[in-house]
């Protein structure tokens, strides 16, 4: 999503302007009836799009809805997930099966991921129903949006800050050795029991399929101590690129209201504004000499 985000109308300049990006975090409780879906927004400025900021948000939002208990074990967790590589099926995220289950949270978790071809499900429902209103409607600022976003029923809003994100990266390569070259992509479910809870059963997607298990423990000296104390720190904030800076106060301003410029559009820094210039001045006299190589 993104914002200034003009659904109402759009006025034809802003067809080649780039917006402030908003990446969207959902997932829904299929155990509620009606389904629920809990959806964490953030600004490029606030977090990335990787790894680490899914399993901090997968973090967040097994405790908004109330499953992570200290001192309580549940009895099995199942995540299921879109099939994709750089956001969801990687070492981070897989690890955290291991992870959950070592800190007593759940005797048994599995990672489930959709084969291609049938990818549709309750989140994709929710997130259609999530951005109904928005569509044709303007919202210029992410407190617009968090208010239009939260009119929508059995859906649960929250604009996230920096601080949510962590890197869990960190942590669980100190814990558990990486997956092997080529076991991630190949399988679909993976699962983690306490009575082994460093081991991970993978199987591709069939129940005539082969199983195959995988110890994960990096043998760490007081393993106990390690897990309960280890926690990951917050990842630095990533800002907003200073061209997309430039780009959001003498392109995009114009078109916002008055009264939300300063919020969404604000004058950068001298340093910003000197900094982008020079860095234009100096592609230009580059794209200038190659021509006159060229020719």
């Amino acid at each position: 999503m993104d914002v200034p985000h003009f659904g109402e109308e759009q006025p034809a300049d802003i067809y080649y302007f780039s917006p402030l990006t908003v990446n969207v975090f959902g997932c829904t409780d299929l155990s509620s009836s009606p389904t629920l879906m809990k959806a964490y927004g953030y600004t490029e400025a606030e977090g990335n799009k990787g790894s680490n900021n899914v399993a901090s948000l997968l973090f967040r939002v097994l405790q908004d809805f109330g499953w992570l208990i200290d001192g309580e074990t549940g009895k099995k967790l199942t995540i299921i997930m879109d099939n994709c590589g750089g956001q969801n099926k990687n070492n981070n995220v897989l690890r955290l099966a291991l992870y959950l289950v070592e800190l007593r949270y759940f005797k048994l978790v599995q990672f489930v991921f959709f084969v291609r071809g049938h990818t549709k499900n309750d989140c994709d429902r929710l997130f259609n129903q999530l951005k109904l209103r928005w569509h044709k409607i303007n919202t210029y600022t992410m407190s617009q949006m968090v208010e239009c976003l939260n009119m929508q029923p059995n859906v649960t809003f929250v604009e996230v800050k920096s601080d949510t994100f962590k890197d869990y990266g960190s942590v669980l390569d100190k814990l558990y050795k990486p997956f092997k070259n080529g076991t991630i992509q190949q399988h679909h479910i993976f699962l983690v029991q306490d009575t082994q809870p460093t081991v991970m059963i993978m199987k591709a997607c069939n129940s005539d399929d082969e199983i195959y298990r995988y110890e994960f423990n990096n043998k760490v000296n007081n393993r106990a101590d390690v897990l309960r104390t280890t926690q990951p720190t917050i990842l630095p904030r990533p800002g907003i690129k200073p061209i997309k800076q430039v780009e959001l106060y003498k392109k995009w301003r114009p078109f916002v209201p008055a009264q939300f410029r300063d919020e969404i559009c604000p004058r950068p820094s001298d340093e910003v504004l000197n900094s982008v210039k020079n860095d234009r001045n100096s592609k230009a006299r580059a794209r200038t000499a190659r021509r006159r190589v060229e020719s």
